[in-house]
């Protein structure tokens, strides 16, 4: 629990030394998000970390996604944290930016899944908030917390095909999949916050399936934060990065 402290009072400093007056809610809702989770974790025990029985949460959504399919078992659930990606070829204010992809980092929550769901599902809007800068920090104190030496297990990009894939070769296998979007849902509203007024910038819930690839069939972005593109393309022009973070289902 030190070392989690450590580094959340350390990301905070980050937030705080940026210069600009909009830092300073973000270490404030870091911190904010760490005593809420401060006694749920104080409670674990991170010894075994099987995704057996852990429970998809489709039913969240008001048009729920499909269950995965009969005979796939649950390989990995990740944290993904980085950007969706759009474009504005102008910074006409009746423009909608398009997307263009995303691009994260994938960790595995394996740990936090097996002892907390609830602790996992916090987990995307407590890492959105974290810099993206300061990922490979935040990995390396929470690989000593929850004695994981290999917590980043992969990277999540679009192909020169512009299709979604899902490089998860760093647990050690030949691990990866190339997918298409089979079904989506609207992200549940949330509590709004200063950022976001409406609780609706959340990018929505995804299951793709395999076009090709090993070991994986099916991926599933649930528990989105953040992500979505501004209105229009107003005071916009070129390429347009929004931060996100999910939780990644992979079955396989």
């Amino acid at each position: 629990m030190q070392l989690l402290a450590l580094l959340f009072l350390s990301l905070a400093a980050t937030a705080c030394s940026s210069g600009t007056a909009t830092s300073l809610p973000t270490a404030l809702n870091l911190a904010n998000t760490f005593s809420q989770l401060t006694s749920e974790l104080d409670q674990i025990s991170f010894g075994s970390c099987s995704v057996a029985n852990a429970i998809l949460p489709v039913n969240n959504t008001s048009v729920q996604l499909p269950v995965p399919a009969a005979g796939l078992g649950i390989k990995y659930i990740a944290i993904g944290r980085g950007t969706q990606n759009y474009t504005c070829s102008s910074s006409n204010s009746s423009i909608i930016p398009v997307a263009t992809g995303a691009a994260a980092t994938l960790f595995d929550a394996s740990c936090f899944a097996s002892q907390s769901m609830t602790l996992l599902h916090e987990l995307p809007a407590m890492i959105e908030q974290v810099p993206l800068g300061s990922l490979a920090f935040m990995a390396m104190i929470l690989g000593q917390v929850t004695n994981t030496t290999n917590l980043i297990i992969g990277e999540h990009y679009f192909n020169a095909a512009g299709d979604p894939f899902f490089d998860l070769k760093l647990t050690g296998t030949d691990t990866w999949m190339n997918g298409a979007k089979n079904a989506s849902a609207t992200a549940p509203i949330r509590v709004a916050t200063p950022a976001d007024a409406n609780g609706k910038n959340d990018v929505a819930w995804l299951r793709l399936v395999s076009t090709a690839g090993n070991a994986i069939k099916e991926v599933y972005r649930v528990k989105t934060f953040n992500g979505n593109p501004p209105a229009t393309c107003a005071g916009q022009q070129g390429t347009v990065l929004v931060d996100y973070a999910a939780e990644y289902w992979f079955y396989g």
